[in-house]
């Protein structure tokens, strides 16, 4: 019997449309996965993608939002409102609700709303359990062949209770962007954070709880370059860089894991560093270099459209003894795309970040309110 063939989508905030550029090449050249765990951003292509939708539609539907920030971020003016009155903080435990991409995931999800009813593709969806600290897989663990003591598995909490939807709201809970995500189970109400918080790069879940060991993976993550200004660029990119650079350390360590070892990985990285949290604009960009990088890796390596796809896997795989990266560092295609960032290069002219503009929204509503 085959091994199954995973892809392991990192988190990335809004560069995680990247994913589906990389998506249309593997499509391209027949590699589709049996197996897509994504954290973070690369939950929602991870879930859309395994509920049936084709990188093609994926594509559209990713552009067709480019310019409607409004209807993917709803800011948490409850809690702003509540902090303003009571002069406490503690009521804001995020700048965005997250409840308009969950009902737009849910929309889009159509009659797939629960793992149980995936057949095509399995998913898996880390989360972090902030009460307990834990790691949390949403998926259908029946179907993936494991047996759960005490609900864990491989020192992995493994649920199903949540929708899709719910599973992935609770992946992209960015710590101070996003509210956590709270659900009652079992007369608890336990909230969830960014899956990224532990395991950005979830490439050793791919390995121990989906037993691949032939495994595409897309890391949209630091990699261990200079980033400048990034502490003049605002709140948001200096966590995202945090958290890019955590992923970054979480990666290394898990490649000293014994059964990642032994597995065959490929890595894929399209070095977008440019791309700030909410600039969706740039979206229709950021696919065309995912698929511009990983159909260029397929080629070299000997991939064909022609080929089956046994062929082609056999010789993506062909010699790969651990985990390899493309394009390995150093390398004068690495540099290229290193020096050919997504934006235009135009003289920086400072613009109101998210957080001065929610400033002035809130003190104009405090002289309002009298």
């Amino acid at each position: 019997m085959e091994q199954s063939l995973a892809l392991v989508l990192s988190g990335g905030s809004v560069r995680a449309a990247a994913h589906v550029g990389v998506l249309k090449a593997l499509s391209k050249y027949h590699l589709e996965p049996d197996l897509v765990i994504g954290t973070s951003g690369g939950a929602i292509v991870a879930a859309l993608y395994a509920a049936g939708r084709t990188p093609q539609e994926l594509e559209e539907l990713f552009t067709a939002h480019q310019y409607a920030k409004r209807d993917l971020i709803d800011l948490n003016w409850p809690g702003f409102l509540a902090a303003l009155f009571t002069l406490n903080i503690r009521h804001i435990s995020g700048l965005v609700r997250g409840r308009a991409l969950e009902h737009l995931l849910r929309e889009e999800l159509g009659e797939v709303q629960h793992f149980s009813q995936l057949n095509r593709v399995q998913l898996m969806i880390p989360t972090v359990n902030l009460n307990t600290g834990q790691q949390v897989v949403f998926c259908d663990h029946r179907r993936l062949g494991i047996s759960l003591e005490n609900g864990e598995y491989a020192n992995f909490q493994v649920r199903d209770h949540l929708s899709i939807a719910q599973a992935v709201r609770a992946s992209i809970s960015i710590p101070g962007i996003f509210t956590p995500a709270s659900f009652s189970e079992l007369g608890f109400i336990d909230s969830y954070i960014d899956g990224g918080v532990r395991n950005g790069y979830p490439l050793s879940i791919a390995v121990k709880l989906g037993k691949a060991r032939q495994i595409i993976g897309v890391n949209l993550g630091y990699a261990g370059m200079r980033r400048e200004a990034v502490s003049q660029s605002g709140p948001f990119e200096v966590l995202s860089q945090s958290l890019d650079i955590m992923m970054w350390g979480q990666y290394r360590d898990i490649l000293n894991d014994s059964d990642v070892r032994e597995s065959q990985i490929v890595t894929i990285n399209p070095l977008i560093y440019d791309i700030g949290t909410f600039e969706t604009e740039f979206i229709p960009q950021m696919i065309a270099r995912g698929f511009a990088v990983t159909d260029r890796m397929l080629q070299e390596m000997g991939l064909s459209q022609q080929n089956s796809r046994a062929v082609n896997r056999e010789r993506l795989f062909a010699g790969v003894q651990g985990a390899e990266t493309y394009p390995e560092p150093g390398t004068a295609y690495f540099q290229e795309l290193l020096s050919n960032q997504i934006k235009p290069q135009t003289p920086l002219v400072k613009k109101p970040s998210l957080w001065e503009t929610l400033r002035k929204v809130l003190r104009r509503k405090k002289t309002e309110l009298g």
